[in-house]
């Protein structure tokens, strides 16, 4: 007769703690909801040229079981060419989230006009609201020579300024130097996208790869320039892809706005034959990324170069002062690059449509829209770019992508 033996050598303790850690999760459970039930409305209020990526982190946050509702801002000229905006009625006793874009080539309009509706939001609403733009408008970061501001430390103040207490936190998309987040003296959430472009490489872009486990011998992460290095360390990891680095040199800018020009370097890790993925917080002028594409095709055997960047600036030559504009660079680029990019900066879809090398435009409306859902319902924002495979699950239940194919 066999004798059944117990090896369960678990002390009083350890169920102590297990049963100490499901009260927790409870109470933390019901807590948020709560918040859900109980907490004053959400209302995301966005001008004219903010109300595509309103639409879709509202329809996102309903999904979530967040009753989320939207308000228009009114915005217009005065005769003398001064800039108007007016609230809606919803705003008064609401928890309000500012959901605010830009135009190309007119920043300091697509400012301008945020700090009018902060200061507005300062003396219609008593409940403080969340300012939410989808593109740090600011270039400028630091001091890297004698003379100059800091334009995005500037920003910062004046927005505090004209949100005054009221302004209880900022969230924004893939700023340009993490120190920006320091720049402001309340809680600012610098939430990246590598998740939805992780989500859509993954699933849409790659598929074949990825569900035959053969991404690794076909694709490979390349940080083009030395503030792109851990950004590509990041997605490199993420993708579970090996990473290939080329450092370069830029030359003193001509006149302040010329050509940006780079002196090349051997690759770290052998791409040839390969897709290769390239991520950046903008795309501008196109030159870097271009330079980058045609060596990578020509010299070093790449297959293809796709270029993620979060922002499609593109600036006008007009404002730029370059001799060709940056749609024309890349669609006369050897290697024939393709971009996939998101609607962090206003376009209309004729213009986006007439773009050859544009593959397809992510929203990110679910990006915003988790953040707030996260806000409200009391739980981590940084959870979004710690563990990417958190929200990349969430695409796939909730998210509608705005995609151009």
């Amino acid at each position: 007769m066999k004798t059944i033996t117990s090896h369960n050598n678990k002390t009083p303790a350890h169920y102590k703690n297990v049963a100490f850690s499901v009260l927790f999760d409870a109470i933390a459970l019901l807590r948020r909801l709560y918040l859900c039930v109980f907490m004053q409305g959400v209302v995301l209020c966005a001008n004219s040229y903010s109300w595509q990526v309103a639409s879709e982190a509202q329809s996102y946050l309903r999904k979530r079981g967040i009753d989320a509702e939207l308000e228009n801002i009114d915005n217009g000229w005065y005769p003398d060419g001064s800039r108007f905006v007016k609230l809606g009625p919803k705003v008064r006793g609401s928890n309000v989230f500012v959901i605010h874009n830009t135009i190309v080539g007119r920043p300091d309009q697509a400012n301008y006009d945020l700090f009018l509706i902060a200061d507005a939001l300062k003396r219609a609403n008593d409940q403080g609201f969340t300012a939410c733009p989808t593109y740090f408008v600011s270039r400028g970061d630091k001091r890297d020579e004698g003379s100059v501001p800091i334009p995005a430390k500037l920003y910062a103040d004046l927005l505090q300024t004209a949100g005054g207490v009221k302004l209880q936190k900022v969230i924004t998309i893939h700023v340009h130097a993490d120190q920006v987040e320091g720049f402001f003296d309340i809680s600012c959430d610098n939430v990246p996208t590598l998740s939805l472009f992780g989500w859509y490489i993954k699933n849409m872009l790659f598929k074949e790869y990825f569900d035959h486990g053969m991404q690794a011998n076909n694709l490979v992460v390349l940080a083009p320039d030395k503030g792109s290095t851990n950004l590509a360390r990041k997605a490199a990891a993420y993708l579970r892809l090996p990473l290939c680095l080329r450092p370069k040199v830029r030359t003193e800018f001509q006149d302040r706005q010329g050509e940006v020009t780079t002196e090349d370097v051997q690759l770290s890790h052998k791409i040839q034959g390969r897709d290769v993925l390239i991520f950046d917080d903008i795309l501008d002028t196109g030159t870097t990324l271009v330079q980058a594409s045609d060596d990578l095709v020509e010299r070093y055997g790449a297959r293809s170069v796709w270029l993620f960047p979060t922002h499609l600036v593109l600036s006008p030559k007009v404002v730029s002062g370059l001799p060709d504009e940056a749609e024309e660079k890349i669609a006369q680029a050897r290697s024939k690059p393709r971009v996939v990019t998101t609607n962090s900066i206003f376009r209309d879809q004729a213009y986006l449509s007439r773009l050859p090398w544009l593959h397809a435009v992510l929203s990110v409306g679910p990006l915003i829209g988790e953040s707030i859902y996260r806000q409200v319902t009391a739980q981590s924002v940084c959870d979004l770019y710690k563990h990417p495979e958190e929200f990349e699950s969430l695409l796939g239940e909730f998210a509608d992508f705005n995609s151009k194919l």
